[in-house]
């Protein structure tokens, strides 16, 4: 079988990478529709393959289309083996499905409403992301953290260390100033469209995102060197090209037989 583009493409790194996190960003009508698919196929490759990668579905909020089903790996290496593991099986997935055939209406809408956007991989970056408290929580208290804020960042050229350097300092200061909250920063490997960069911010609900906020400002602007040490965004060398709204998506079930 031969292999897809990306395949190819990520074949060709030395593997030097950590952690990696996979995007598929995908718009439909009905995200229901799309999520009985998704588990489907992904129920299907899990019954086949043994794993499935911590799949999730995200749905982004407040009356958008979009969609995003994220998939872990731990490097770049097992990455590239689990994708020519599940092409090399792919015959066997779809076997596996025909064998428990389910409503062919739902897929014939799927097709219709369904429309693709794109692929991205991304490697997790630890020493630019506060995640170390949310690490600390239970499996409940984590579930109940169902809030996203994801922010692309664009850097110009050459620019790249100079937002890590700034993400660093804004970790320093905030740590001093008694400031903690849930932030996991990406730097893009592949399909990133004219972005570098994605941090993801992780709070309950949009309310308490909001709520947390001011009191973080508030703590910020308190501070005795917020006059003087503010570390502002340089807009010339870095900037936000966008933030969503996401809502990780809990009735999402992976199950296999």
């Amino acid at each position: 079988m031969k292999k897809s583009i990306l395949l190819i493409f990520l074949v060709s790194f030395n593997f030097s990478f950590g952690q990696i996190m996979t995007l598929f960003e995908a718009e439909t009508a009905d995200k229901q529709n799309m999520s009985q698919i998704g588990q489907d196929w992904f129920s299907a490759l899990k019954s086949v393959t043994g794993n499935d990668n911590g799949i999730t579905m995200h749905h982004k909020g407040w009356g958008s289309k979009g969609v995003y089903v994220v998939q872990w790996f731990d490097d770049m290496k097992d990455m590239v083996e689990t994708m020519e593991s599940q092409e090399s099986k792919a015959s066997e997935v779809m076997e596996y499905l025909q064998s428990k055939p389910s409503d062919p209406s739902i897929l014939k809408e799927f097709n219709s409403i369904t429309d693709p956007k794109q692929s991205s991989v991304w490697e997790y970056v630890p020493e630019l992301s506060t995640m170390e408290n949310f690490s600390k929580l239970s499996k409940e208290e984590r579930d109940q953290m169902t809030y996203r804020r994801f922010s692309f960042i664009n850097t110009g050229m050459n620019s790249g260390d100079e937002f890590e350097m700034f993400r660093k300092k804004n970790i320093k200061l905030d740590k001093q100033r008694g400031v903690s909250f849930h932030v996991a920063v990406f730097k893009n490997i592949f399909g990133g469209k004219d972005v570098d960069y994605l941090t993801i911010l992780i709070d309950k609900s949009r309310l308490d995102y909001m709520n947390n906020f001011i009191d973080r400002m508030e703590k910020r602007r308190n501070a005795s060197d917020w006059e003087t040490n503010r570390n502002r965004w340089d807009l010339s060398k870095f900037n936000t090209v966008k933030t969503e709204e996401v809502l990780k998506y809990m009735d999402f079930k992976i199950s296999s037989n």
